[in-house]
């Protein structure tokens, strides 16, 4: 079948886009929408509704071992596992009880819980550096980054203030998992050049400037809402791509292609042969437009 819009009208067979055609119609044509950073074991049972809004995958940062691997749904999910922390860290005392946290005391530890989130498909691990509780100490913190690299996973980390950013670092990270909320200094944006950060502006309240520097310093940036947070729903978030733009990020990148790309799903985030006819069909290319599509598209099935 063919799905009529502009730049191109899309040719679909067997959920793929096979040809690129002719602008046909007023709506335009843009790759269905992923978000970096939910929790689906917070959120509830909303992978249905992320595709009906037009979210095509997800990267869930932190679930217990028994939420994994998350199925049952078309909706696709890359998945880190519980957070790493120390003995009492965050979230284990707070909102990250009953299994969202998974405490290391040594490197042998680190090296372990990393291998059992491998073996349920974890792509990523995350670390927890949040200096309200104790902190991972930095061999193990090391420990559990270099296992993950040797297996393949990329290390994300929650690190919203200059001194966890820079804990981070030490371990090797290689993504934010948020913005950080304070200003880094000169020689830590230095080190986080050609790393990722996910955006997570709205729901810890950060300032677009952050961003921005983040940016201008080098950093990748994908979108992310933090879904299951406090305030969060299951959709493309309107705010946040505002805040995107604000910062001076190309929210559409951030969502689609860049977003793609930081979760390792080369079928999404672009309207070329041979992807995935996961898109939607917006009135403009405005975060309102975006947030609100005329149709959703998953594998060429129209949802909406």
């Amino acid at each position: 079948m063919w799905i009529a819009g502009r730049p191109w009208s899309l040719r679909i067979e067997d959920g793929k886009v096979v040809a690129r055609g002719e602008p046909r119609g007023e709506l335009l044509l843009v790759p269905a929408f992923l978000d970096a950073h939910v929790h689906l074991a917070v959120a509830g049972k909303v992978q249905e509704e992320l595709l009906r809004y037009g979210i095509a995958a997800v990267l869930d940062l932190g679930a217990p071992l028994s939420a994994m691997p998350f199925g049952g749904s078309r909706l696709q999910v890359v998945f880190a596992g519980p957070m790493l922390t120390a003995p009492r860290g965050y979230p284990t005392q707070s909102c990250g009880a009953n299994g969202f946290g998974a405490e290391l005391a040594s490197a042998s530890d680190a090296r372990e819980a990393v291998a059992r989130v491998a073996a349920l498909g974890a792509r990523f691990v995350k670390l927890a550096f949040d200096p309200r509780y104790p902190l991972l100490e930095v061999d193990t913190a090391r420990a559990a980054a270099d296992e993950a690299h040797r297996r393949g996973l990329l290390v994300a980390a929650h690190a919203l203030e200059a001194e966890s950013v820079r804990r981070a670092l030490e371990a090797g990270c290689d993504v934010l998992a948020h913005t950080p909320r304070e200003e880094l200094p000169s020689q830590l944006l230095k080190r986080l050049r050609g790393k990722w950060v996910i955006s997570t502006l709205r729901a810890f309240g950060v300032a677009p400037e952050r961003l921005r520097a983040l940016q201008n310093a080098g950093m990748r940036v994908a979108y992310g809402t933090d879904l299951g947070n406090e305030g969060t729903s299951p959709s493309i978030e309107q705010r946040e791509l505002e805040l995107l733009a604000q910062a001076g990020v190309d929210p559409l990148r951030a969502a689609t292609s860049a977003a793609a790309e930081l979760l390792g799903l080369a079928d999404l985030g672009a309207l070329r042969e041979g992807a995935q006819a996961s898109l939607l069909a917006v009135r403009d290319l405005g975060p309102q437009a975006l947030a609100h599509p005329e149709q959703v598209y998953d594998r060429g099935t129209l949802l909406q």
